[in-house]
């Protein structure tokens, strides 16, 4: 996964983490944000592991948050609703409903 600055993760706990932004350490660690639930930021690998060993762990980050799951239904725009239509669709295919 490439990681983009100013967007918000999910990580592999839950949470959501960001938005993120270039970090100090640009070799190791080169990016960090704020996490849910922690009053210190998290840094990340380039491609979103909190250990730079590879080793999974709770804040590793998952996956993009689109911003449509924080804005209120009457602010959706017909494409939010239709990805998240879509969403509920193949989630219900895949539990065999």
């Amino acid at each position: 996964m490439k990681l983009q600055a100013g967007f918000l993760y999910r990580t592999r706990d839950g949470r959501i983490a960001g938005p993120i932004m270039q970090g100090d350490d640009r070799v190791s660690y080169p990016w960090k944000g704020g996490v849910e639930g922690l009053e210190t930021h998290g840094a990340w690998t380039a491609d979103g592991r909190f250990f730079s060993s590879g080793t999974a762990h709770g804040l590793d980050l998952m996956g993009r948050v689109h911003r449509a799951a924080d804005k209120p239904i009457d602010q959706l725009t017909l494409a939010d609703y239709r990805r998240g239509v879509a969403k509920l669709l193949r989630s219900m295919r895949g539990s065999g409903l």
